[in-house]
């Protein structure tokens, strides 16, 4: 997080300079003060977050190439004839409440289906059409949340 207030206030800033970097520096280890006392970061989840980074980038463009191609569907299901809905109920093996509502805004966040409800392991989603519904079974969004699960929760 350290990294990400520092990159921050040098794109806010718009220029780089020896002052600007220290200045920033010093704005950061503030910041990374009052995250570990306030918000109860620690060091220990920093580093985490850093091992997960590149699990969390490749969920995300795994993300935003399934949203892409439910915009498709949902395009030539709209455009053509009309759509027969369908609410499906999934169960998920993520154990973080993080994770559950990853999960969920993921579905919401794809064209075509709206996550309605969600308690406990279970996930109530609204799909524009049955095909969407029988994809729900097999999504990928879940396999890269586990794996994002284990590095930040061991």
């Amino acid at each position: 997080m350290a990294l990400l207030f520092f990159l921050f206030w040098m794109v806010l800033n718009g220029k780089v300079t020896w002052e600007t970097a220290a200045f920033g520096a010093a704005v950061c280890a503030l910041a990374m003060t009052f995250a570990c006392r306030a918000c109860g970061w620690s060091l220990d989840r920093e580093k985490r977050l850093y091992a997960a980074a590149p699990r969390i980038i490749g969920y995300l463009g795994v993300l935003l190439w399934e949203i892409l191609k439910a915009n498709l569907k949902t395009f030539r299901t709209v455009w053509g004839r009309g759509p027969d809905p369908v609410v499906r109920t999934i169960r998920t093996g993520l154990v973080t409440r993080m994770g559950k509502m990853a999960l969920a805004n993921s579905i919401t966040l794809t064209p075509g289906t709206i996550t309605l409800n969600c308690r406990g392991n279970e996930l109530t989603v609204h799909c524009l059409t049955a095909e969407m519904a029988e994809g729900l079974d097999e999504n990928i969004f879940e396999a890269k949340l586990k794996r994002i699960e284990a590095v930040l929760h061991g």
